[in-house]
């Protein structure tokens, strides 16, 4: 008589429990945080401006090297996401306000030319729920994210760009 109690308690949990498995999450908006450009200047993040173009954002540290090689691979490939898809590219980096002057060398020697903001508090970090760096965040022309990818591997910004390119090709 026990195993047809198990095996009907399973059956019932896996019952009440499988339509929870396919439930999708809503696209969160992008959080309003206050972050600076590399002037100083105080920025929100839900301002930044990117009117019928998508929002790639880079968010990575200078101590780490995986984030370093992401931004160096989306270096390599700004002209085809220019050309192919309607997206600007813009960089935060979370590194303390006394490592400033390492971020802007790292800018100057990895030439990185996307648009470059300080979050030296941490303030939009922590609004958009990032725990891992480096991150890449695609965020639609509703300032929705879209996609959301932690961590970074050679190849990823293909995925990325595909990704960019679904959402609003040119």
């Amino acid at each position: 008589m026990r195993p047809h109690r198990t095996i009907l308690f399973t059956l019932l949990l896996m019952i009440t429990t499988f339509p929870f498995a396919f439930a999708q999450e809503e696209s969160a908006s992008l959080p309003s945080a206050e972050i600076s450009d590399m002037s100083g200047k105080i920025v929100n993040t839900a301002s930044i401006a990117h009117p019928g173009e998508n929002l790639l954002i880079l968010g990575w540290k200078s101590d780490s090297k995986s984030a370093l090689l992401c931004l160096d691979a989306f270096t390599l490939i700004k002209n085809e996401i220019a050309a192919s898809t309607k997206t600007k590219v813009i960089m935060i980096n979370f590194d303390p306000a006394q490592n400033a002057k390492t971020v802007e060398k790292d800018i100057k020697e990895h030439q990185l030319t996307f648009d470059a903001y300080l979050d030296p508090n941490e303030d939009f970090s922590r609004a958009a729920a990032i725990s891992y760096l480096p991150v890449m965040l695609i965020v639609d022309q509703n300032n929705k994210i879209v996609y959301r990818k932690a961590a970074f591997y050679l190849g990823d910004e293909q995925l990325i760009l595909g990704e960019l390119k679904k959402l609003n090709p040119r």
